[in-house]
């Protein structure tokens, strides 16, 4: 597989982790029981998360070892992008204006080090 796309397969997954741990929360509630607590750990959108993560981590040490950190590491701001637009269409949250905006100059900024 080529290294670029173990890479945003990294970044995908550790973004894809996010949502699912949300999802789980919300479907099972946010309780400080310890009975609560390992209901979300038994939640299969908690259980998905908590995999995604580890497959996001694996890939993510053959990145490492195939990029230069400083080339590599701005691409995980992508998640952030990715989770935005996640939240909104699967969770319908809002994106206000200025968060936009802000997605927009992270985009620009992955651009810029993608480039270099």
């Amino acid at each position: 597989m080529p290294p670029f796309i173990l890479l945003i397969l990294s970044v995908l997954l550790g973004a894809a982790a996010q949502v699912m741990l949300k999802l789980g929360v919300n479907l099972g509630g946010a309780g400080t029981s310890y009975g609560a607590f390992l209901s979300l750990l038994t939640s299969p959108f908690v259980l998905s998360g908590i995999f995604s993560f580890g497959l996001s981590f694996l890939l993510w040490l053959k990145v490492l070892a195939l990029y230069d950190l400083a080339y590599a590491y701005p691409f995980v701001s992508l998640s952030y992008i990715i989770v935005a637009l996640a939240a909104r269409l699967l969770l319908g949250e809002s994106i206000p204006p200025l968060r936009l905006a802000g997605l927009a100059l992270i985009f620009l900024g992955i651009i810029l080090v993608g480039r270099s």
